[in-house]
């Protein structure tokens, strides 16, 4: 069985109530319905449509229910040939509309959240690879860990326009080896390997390689709406919380722990205690809102350099490029410029 994730247990989990929806238009292969289940169909009242979230445990209970009338074992890693979300669809585009490929992975990376609040996308760079690993929040069913490897799988192969094998290799949890067959098959022949994880491998000597269909025009207005989504989420945990405080205060000039804990009705000294517990700083989530802000201004190009400094809270430009060259090993000024490159058309 898969690692589970068990820091999150103080914290409810709540997914997205459109993956519901996925599930029941993926049945709809099989000529069957999540609405005549006596155990699931209770899901589909007016009330759980107005809300838009699910709790953990009844999106679990979706997945198990439709596995057992489809009689499919590989429901969830068929999904993506059936149904795309819209909230997957607008993060793929705004990953697409990136400069690189390595562009892209932040950005799925960073807003992930809106597809699936159940699971974090964590980067393990080694020397010639990147992995990119499913970390599951709380007990997520192993249908939906599936559902998101296929449509991971799908991203990479479509950006992979020379098929140069950006995606050469995919884990996934032990139990699917019984299916190995129909694993490659769904996966597009990819290299299946079975463990106790799910993860996907890149080669990470393409990661520079630049995307055709990047955009300076629509990757600035598909952050806004990834912003936006993201901000709209439950937060499953404290650190979660704090982040999105943060980028709330970004621009007030006080992004200080004392005014984030105000509203969350906890003292400072308690914010950083339970902080602590979640193997993080109040310093540290500060400075990962400060680098993810920083480099998404720069690439909108709306602002100067010294506007976006004080944008973010430093005190002055020559602090914020101490941080930029910390964060990137290069400037804000080189940065910018490496960009204009990529935006350049060839000659």
């Amino acid at each position: 069985m898969f690692e589970q994730s068990s820091s999150h247990s103080f914290f409810r989990v709540r997914e997205s109530a459109f993956w519901a929806t996925a599930v029941e238009q993926t049945l709809l292969q099989y000529d069957l319905s999540l609405r005549d289940s006596s155990v699931a169909g209770c899901l589909f009242s007016d009330q759980f449509e107005a809300e838009g979230f699910i709790d953990q445990p009844f999106c679990s209970l979706v997945w198990s229910e439709a596995a057992r009338i489809s009689d499919d074992p590989l429901l969830g890693l068929r999904m993506h040939r059936v149904f795309s979300p819209t909230a997957f669809n607008t993060l793929a585009l705004a990953a697409s509309a990136s400069p690189s490929i390595q562009d892209a992975l932040n950005i799925l990376t960073r807003y992930f959240p809106i597809v699936s609040t159940q699971l974090n996308l964590q980067v393990d760079t080694q020397e010639e690879s990147v992995h990119l690993l499913l970390k599951p929040i709380g007990d997520t069913h192993p249908q939906h860990m599936a559902s998101i490897v296929g449509y991971l799988a799908r991203y990479f192969t479509r950006i992979d326009l020379d098929a140069d094998g950006l995606l050469y290799a995919i884990e996934l949890a032990d139990h699917h080896d019984l299916h190995a067959e129909s694993c490659q098959r769904l996966l597009k022949n990819q290299q299946v390997r079975f463990a106790n994880r799910y993860s996907l491998s890149l080669k990470r000597s393409l990661l520079d390689k630049s995307l055709p269909t990047s955009s300076t025009l629509l990757l600035p207005k598909l952050t806004d709406i990834l912003q936006h989504m993201l901000a709209t989420l439950p937060s499953s945990t404290l650190a979660e919380q704090v982040k999105r405080r943060i980028h709330l205060l970004l621009g007030s000039g006080d992004i200080s722990a004392e005014r984030v804990a105000g509203p969350m009705n906890i003292s400072q000294r308690h914010l950083r205690r339970k902080l602590s517990q979640e193997g993080t700083s109040y310093e540290q989530l500060a400075d990962e809102v400060r680098r993810e802000a920083a480099l998404r201004m720069i690439t909108d190009g709306q602002l100067s350099l010294t506007s976006i400094a004080y944008e973010l809270g430093f005190l002055d430009p020559s602090s914020f490029t101490r941080a930029f060259r910390r964060w990137t090993d290069m400037s804000p000024t080189g940065y910018r410029r490496q960009l204009g490159k990529k935006d350049s058309p060839s000659r």
